[in-house]
Formats: C-alpha cells, sequence, structure tokens
C-alpha cells in the first residue's frame, strides 16, 4: 500500500490489476476493514463505485495485508450501517434543485447521487423530493442532465433507452 496517497492494488476476478484508493479504514467485530473506491487508469475514482474488504493490519511495515472479501450479508449490513453513520455525521446540506412535472408544476427535490456513464457520454442524477420523511421511505428518480460551467445540475433531460436504464438500476443498486 502507498502510504502517502493510501492506495492499493488488488487482482480482479479477470485476473488484472485493480487500484483503489483508501476512503478510509475501521474496525468492528473483531475484524479491520477497509472502504475503497477504485481508480481508473488516469488515477481518478471511479464514482459511485465503493466496495470493502477485511484486512490484517502488519504492526512491523504498518500496511494492509490478507486482503479479503467481505464473507456475509451481515458483515456488509454492518458496513452499511458504518458509512451512513459517517455520511450523517458529516453531511453537508443537500443539493436541491428544482424539477418540473409533466403539468407544469414545480417541485424542489434533493440530489441524492450523480454519476457519469462513458459507453453513453451522459451524466445522470438521482434525486428524491425534498421532504421531512426519511430518505430510504421516499421515491427516487432518475434523469440525465447537462452540467453548468460549475458543475451544478442546469438542466434534466429524459433517459432514452431501455439500456440507460439498466445502467442506471445498476448504479443504484450499488448505494
Amino acid at each position: 500500500m502507498n502510504e502517502e496517497t493510501q492506495e492499493f492494488i488488488i487482482i480482479g476476478e479477470d485476473g488484472k490489476e485493480q487500484h483503489c484508493h483508501v476512503v478510509f479504514t475501521f474496525d468492528a467485530e473483531d475484524k479491520s476493514y477497509v472502504l475503497f473506491s477504485m481508480v481508473d487508469e488516469n488515477g481518478q475514482e471511479i464514482p459511485g463505485d465503493l466496495s470493502a474488504m477485511t484486512f490484517d493490519y502488519d504492526d512491523n511495515s504498518g500496511e494492509m495485508t490478507n486482503l479479503q472479501p467481505v464473507e456475509s450479508d451481515a458483515e456488509w449490513e454492518m458496513i452499511n450501517e458504518v458509512v451512513l453513520t459517517l455520511l450523517d455525521e458529516f453531511e453537508e446540506e443537500p443539493q436541491l434543485i428544482t424539477v418540473t412535472d409533466e403539468d407544469g408544476t414545480d417541485q424542489v427535490c434533493e440530489v441524492v447521487h450523480t454519476f457519469s456513464s462513458e459507453q453513453f457520454s451522459k451524466s445522470y442524477v438521482l434525486y428524491v423530493p425534498a421532504t421531512d420523511e426519511p430518505i430510504d421511505e421516499r421515491d427516487i428518480f432518475a434523469a440525465q442532465y447537462i452540467a453548468g460551467n460549475d458543475g451544478t445540475i442546469e438542466q434534466l433531460l429524459p433517459i432514452e433507452s431501455e439500456e440507460e436504464w439498466e445502467f442506471v438500476e445498476e448504479v443504484l443498486n450499488t448505494l
């Protein structure tokens, strides 16, 4: 592991090296876990592509060793709870957008996640109505969007194909 940038390499199922960036590490239930993001060939984190593994800590070298896949659904649920707790602690003000429905009615919505697709050369947004209900109890919507010069969502557009919907659903299922 590169301690300065906190990056490491794993070998994927296809036998190829995958560069990873450490988001954070934590200990729970007598194991150490690393939450990490995948890094593309340009050294940029791949948005929305987070994963976790267990590891041993080498006291002599100070490095992570013996990286192993997370073994059970119960562990994944625990990891999800840790991530949600941390997000709640560091949560910034939500990004809000105004969506106009078919009837011309404006509704304020909260951005849940933005991501891009190289395959479709488009950017996408997942959003929910801005209410006091817990986020997991609100209907989630998706659209493609055009970003302004500052990266903010400037215009929403419909998702055009079944293939795009499948891609968006895959991303949603990883959140």
